[in-house]
């Protein structure tokens, strides 16, 4: 058996919670802790890859029940028992599967995991030993002078850009732009409305939140509704990103070409893991397109991946939103994330896994 041959012997699941210091509240949903299904896969050698993947049916559709039976019942028949020569046939053997698509960017991770540990040299996108990067730090929905208190938070931990929920349906957006400016006047301000727009809406908080030096709005409407995403950015004196309408390569390709976003969001969760991150990258690197690097409310291993993906596309990626660990009540003890203010430090091989 060849230095980068593995043969599946395991899938071990398991799920883990690690609690935020105060609620994430978006138009979408509200938590209090940051949940994900962990997969460990094993091969015969005894070598173990580990990928965790988040239950956010809200964006994805995939809660922990439909994760769980995706990997139990579709990915793993699979790979038990089987050989493979390469990650590249791993992956192709992981992405012909038809599971959802936070399980294949859990197992997709942890197979990246798996051949760091036994071949490096296949792993291309994760060359590198340590990895920093700084993250823009999300306020999360609420009323106008909580998130004002909220951004005087994070400016005061040295956090720059605050990516500002919004989409309250109580038609205070604007005035929750006002009080975050307010609070930080000198940040550079991105507004996420994740859907919850209505057209006309968002023509008339668009201008009103420009006057505030909002650099982006983030999925001002419905994911589907591409006709109405292009009316809005042709009208818009503000930069448009596609977020929830952007989950492959082929979507990616039509938000741009159709003119309906001027930016894509690039999460792990929706296009189903590091390689296929990679493919809408590449893209927009080649086509001249700024992405945002972004994610869900994610565990330290996904964060991990993600921002090694980051690392090897900095010259397409403007913003990177994996804040994650910065609203973790306290970071797990078995992460080697280190944080300080706004930046995120992996180091090489330290911790449960080659992520985090």
């Amino acid at each position: 058996m060849g230095c980068g041959s593995v043969e599946m012997a395991d899938f071990r699941l398991s799920y883990i919670s690690v609690p935020l210091e105060k609620p994430f509240v978006t138009s979408l949903r509200r938590v209090r802790s940051a949940d994900a299904v962990r997969v460990e896969l094993v091969d015969r050698e005894g070598f173990c890859g580990v990928g965790e993947a988040p239950p956010t049916k809200a964006v994805t559709g995939e809660g922990r029940v439909e994760i769980e039976e995706s990997i139990t019942s579709v990915i793993a028949p699979n790979f038990l028992g089987r050989r493979f020569d390469s990650l590249a046939s791993a992956l192709k053997a992981l992405h012909s599967c038809s599971a959802g698509s936070s399980a294949k960017a859990a197992v997709d991770m942890a197979l990246y995991d798996l051949w760091m540990k036994k071949d490096p040299s296949q792993t291309g996108i994760f060359e590198s030993e340590e990895v920093e990067t700084r993250t823009c730090i999300t306020v999360s929905l609420g009323a106008p002078e909580e998130m004002a208190q909220d951004a005087a938070d994070a400016v005061s931990r040295g956090c720059g850009v605050l990516k500002v929920k919004l989409g309250g349906g109580d038609g205070a957006d604007v005035e929750r732009i006002e009080a975050v400016r307010s609070a930080a006047p000198k940040a550079k301000l991105l507004a996420d409305a994740n859907q919850a727009w209505s057209e006309e809406e968002a023509h008339s908080i668009i201008e009103s939140i420009y006057p505030f030096g909002v650099e982006l709005v983030e999925q001002p409407l419905r994911a589907a509704d591409m006709d109405g995403m292009r009316r809005v950015r042709e009208s818009s004196p503000i930069s448009i990103l596609a977020d929830e309408s952007v989950f492959t390569l082929e979507d990616a390709k039509k938000v741009i070409e159709s003119g309906a976003a001027d930016m894509v969001n690039v999460k792990l969760m929706k296009c189903g893991g590091a390689s296929k991150a990679a493919e809408i990258l590449g893209w927009c690197e080649k086509s001249g397109v700024e992405c945002m690097m972004g994610s869900m409310l994610e565990t330290p291993v996904s964060i991990g991946a993600a921002a090694r993906v980051a690392a090897a596309f900095k010259e397409c990626i403007r913003y990177i939103d994996l804040d994650s660990p910065l609203l973790y009540r306290e970071m797990p003890e078995d992460s080697a994330i280190r944080i300080e203010g706004n930046m995120l430090t992996l180091g090489g091989r330290r911790g449960r896994s080659r992520f985090a």
